[in-house]
């Protein structure tokens, strides 16, 4: 990965895993949210639940990506990030488990998944593993399939 990608998606990761991480102690549960890299490096936070009807997760994930796509066309975002709840295999004895997921896209580049697993403790706090990496799916930049 060129290191302006890194950068660039350091840049969105950070807050997004932060506020994922608040609300989950919160609140217990969050709803999708988003981030975006402007062409020229602002960092701005994305939340459309609140236009949507009904916001199920599926569609604020489906509104998230419509919105980047709209914006990729335009050449006014150069880097976006869609972050959900997830569940995912444990590394270790089977099963799933709670994981906060962000999906990477770069104009420039790979996408990119990352994963943070969490549980909660018998004490009521929750235990939040280190993020692993892994390749993602194109949803913005480059030939992307619409339904």
């Amino acid at each position: 990965m060129l290191p302006m990608i890194r950068t660039d998606f350091n840049e969105m990761i950070t807050p997004l895993l932060g506020l994922a991480e608040s609300m989950l102690n919160e609140l217990g549960e969050f709803r999708p949210f988003g981030a975006r890299l402007a062409a020229g490096g602002q960092l701005a936070l994305i939340d459309v639940a609140p236009t949507l009807d009904e916001p199920s997760n599926p569609l604020v994930i489906d509104a998230l990506y419509a919105t980047f796509r709209l914006e990729a066309r335009a050449g006014t975002i150069r880097a976006c990030a869609v972050c959900w709840d997830a569940l995912v295999p444990r590394e270790e004895g089977g099963g799933l488990m709670d994981a906060i997921a962000i999906g990477l896209e770069h104009r420039d580049g790979d996408p990119t998944i990352v994963l943070c697993g969490y549980e909660r403790e018998p004490s009521g706090d929750l235990r939040f593993e280190d993020p692993i990496t892994a390749s993602g799916r194109r949803h913005v930049f480059g030939n992307v399939l619409l339904s």
